[in-house]
């Protein structure tokens, strides 16, 4: 509870469009906590809402600003985007993170991108995309966003639409970069990582002696 207050309040200094956050509640002390923000009152999910250039601008400029504050959001997804009036909202930073890695804030912006396009295309999205992002970074961003690092509702809804919008993205792009995995298997890691699980056995093994031993 305390991470996230911390970081929806880094996010509302930083002018970014989130609820504002009121403060922490007491419920039952030392178990239960409620962190209570401002009501988004009329607002509906950007997988309902109507999607046009104003609101994929904002979408596309929270990530712009995200990125430029050293911040990623790591949960973008149509539950997280909230329309009204033709503003949009971004909520529920509790996965958020200070200082990602650049991997992470691409797969917010190519996430971002998919979630405006449920509801317009990819076409017009990745216009909009030219306009704040270099293509390189959209290439990048599609590059390392596929599968698992696609929050659960959003590849749900891209089958529900029998659209393969990752896809259209990619065929729009200049240029494709070769596919970045979440993790990379190397003989060199694969021997490090024996090596620590080793030592971490033998200091086990040495912290039990010493504990077994009479003083």
């Amino acid at each position: 509870m305390q991470y996230e207050d911390y970081i929806l309040r880094l996010f509302w200094e930083a002018s970014l469009p989130v609820p504002h956050p009121l403060g922490i509640v007491e419920i039952t002390p030392e178990r239960e906590y409620l962190l209570v923000t401002e009501f988004i009152n009329g607002a509906q999910e950007a997988g309902e809402a109507e999607i046009d250039e104003s609101v994929i601008d904002q979408g596309l400029a929270a990530v712009r600003r995200m990125w430029d504050i050293g911040m990623a959001h790591r949960d973008i997804k149509p539950a997280n985007l909230l329309v009204r009036d033709g503003d949009l909202f971004l909520i529920d930073s509790a996965f958020a993170e200070v200082r990602p890695s650049p991997w992470r804030q691409a797969v917010d912006l190519a996430n971002m991108m998919l979630v405006l396009a449920l509801r317009t295309d990819a076409e017009r999205v990745y216009a909009r995309a030219r306009r704040q992002f270099s293509d390189e970074e959209i290439a990048e961003a599609f590059a390392a966003t596929r599968g698992l690092t696609m929050p659960t509702q959003l590849r749900r809804m891209l089958r529900q639409q029998g659209r393969d919008l990752h896809g259209d993205f990619l065929r729009l792009l200049p240029f494709r970069l070769p596919p970045v995995h979440i993790q990379r298997w190397t003989w060199r890691r694969f021997g490090l990582t024996v090596v620590t699980v080793a030592a971490a056995g033998v200091a086990a093994v040495v912290t039990v002696g010493l504990l077994g031993s009479p003083l």
